[in-house]
């Protein structure tokens, strides 16, 4: 009697295996950086050599990265691209351009030793290395399109308005960005102004609406001014899908507005569906990184870590 079950145990674990392999494989590493262990989150669906894009997506203050990992697909989008999707952790929320998250870099120096980690070891190629940030983990990635925009062939943030204290950097290497907004956004105010502080956030901060947001990033970008505009409804919900191209020696940008929307991540339907019910906003942010590259441009390295 005891053998029929242990076949069928075997055979539901070996379902479940084949399941969790379609679905990407989910793992957790730790990174030595400063002296202090730091956790990410990798997906991927191949496992095979060589170099291949890289998105890393940071998760907004108080999420979780297992349900951002595993619920958002974003993962599956990124894998789309070809790219291993990377989650890093921020136990106590991103360190961004606010004044009010103060001045440490220990987060810069988290992604510069995690970047130089997985190209060294020859599992990114550098030339295609993309940032995606929801929320303050959006504001975090304005941080690395001013202050790392040699490092990334792309950019993009969902439901961010760039920090009042971030307009100093009007000036820099352009990179590709690709912005969300939410019109009912309560956390993220469609029209900036002061965040509001809530229980458990030590940190508040101004910011300026979604449309100087744009035109920040347009003026730095020197992209044209006047976008392509793609308008569409999805569950009743307006779409609006801005692109500004780039001019010679700029980088385009893509901006994306979902109507009655709040500050949540821009996902309903079923996922792959070719209903106009069903929307991803990762599948607009890949779309844009698609063909994007920093082919023949100068990457650089700045530190070395430890990966566990």
């Amino acid at each position: 009697m005891i053998w029929p079950l242990l076949f069928i145990a075997a055979a539901l674990f070996v379902v479940l295996w084949l399941l969790a392999r379609r679905r990407g494989v989910v793992r957790w590493h730790t990174i030595t950086v400063d002296g202090v262990e730091r956790r990410y989150v990798l997906r991927t669906a191949d496992e095979g050599a060589g170099s291949k894009p890289l998105l890393l997506c940071f998760h907004g203050g108080r999420a979780r990265v297992e349900l951002l990992a595993q619920r958002s697909g974003i993962a599956e989008a990124g894998q789309r691209l070809g790219c291993i999707v990377v989650f890093p952790e921020a136990k106590d929320g991103w360190i961004d351009l606010r004044p009010e998250r103060g001045r440490s870099a220990r987060d810069l120096n988290f992604v510069d030793a995690l970047l130089d980690l997985l190209v060294s070891n020859n599992q990114v190629d550098p030339a295609r290395i993309f940032a995606l940030g929801i929320s303050n983990g959006g504001q975090f990635a304005f941080r690395l399109a001013c202050e790392r925009p040699l490092r990334f062939a792309g950019v993009a943030t969902a439901l961010s308005n760039l920090p009042v204290a971030a307009l100093s950097w009007r000036s820099g290497p352009p990179v590709p960005i690709a912005m969300i907004f939410a019109r009912r956004d309560r956390v993220m105010p469609w029209e900036g102004g002061r965040l509001t502080r809530r229980p458990g956030r030590r940190a508040g901060g101004e910011v300026v609406s979604a449309h100087a947001t744009v035109q920040f990033w347009v003026q730095r970008n020197d992209a044209e001014q006047k976008p392509q505009l793609r308008q569409f409804v999805s569950a009743d919900r307006p779409i609006d899908i801005e692109d500004y191209r780039a001019r010679p020696d700029g980088a385009p940008v893509r901006c994306v507005t979902v109507g009655n929307w709040g500050h949540r991540w821009p996902r309903w339907g079923r996922t792959l569906s070719k209903s106009s019910d069903a929307f991803n906003a990762a599948d607009v942010v890949v779309e844009f990184f698609s063909g994007l590259s920093r082919s023949g441009k100068s990457v650089p390295a700045f530190s070395n870590a430890t990966r566990g």
